[in-house]
């Protein structure tokens, strides 16, 4: 290549990231209120955690640690088989919306 077609080169890809950050800087500018207007949507705050189980009974689920749950109203979805890594003890994911137990998985 020439010493002219590399120039042209570097400022064809020097204007294109140009354009590309001052339209996304534009975007973003767009996207951000003030003080002013319509309150922003609550959003649900999701958290997860995993433990091991102590024992299911009565539609209560106990964990190790002195914790436990009702499962009223709660999906839980049962992936214990034959083919776990230990067949000793059962781990569950709890997954809360805003502070509420919705889901568990059993692994």
């Amino acid at each position: 290549m020439s010493k002219n077609q590399n120039t042209l080169y570097a400022l064809i890809i020097f204007f294109l990231f140009v354009f590309s950050v001052t339209d996304a800087g534009a975007l973003m500018a767009t996207g951000v209120e003030g003080g002013k207007g319509a309150p922003q949507a609550k959003q649900n705050q999701v958290t997860k955690s995993s433990q091991f189980v102590k024992r299911i009974a009565n539609n209560v689920l106990y964990l190790e640690g002195n914790k436990s749950y009702d499962l009223s109203g709660v999906k839980v979805i049962d992936l214990t088989g034959t083919k776990r890594i230990s067949q000793n003890k059962k781990l569950a994911e709890l997954m809360f919306v805003n502070g509420v137990l919705k889901e568990v998985v059993l692994r």
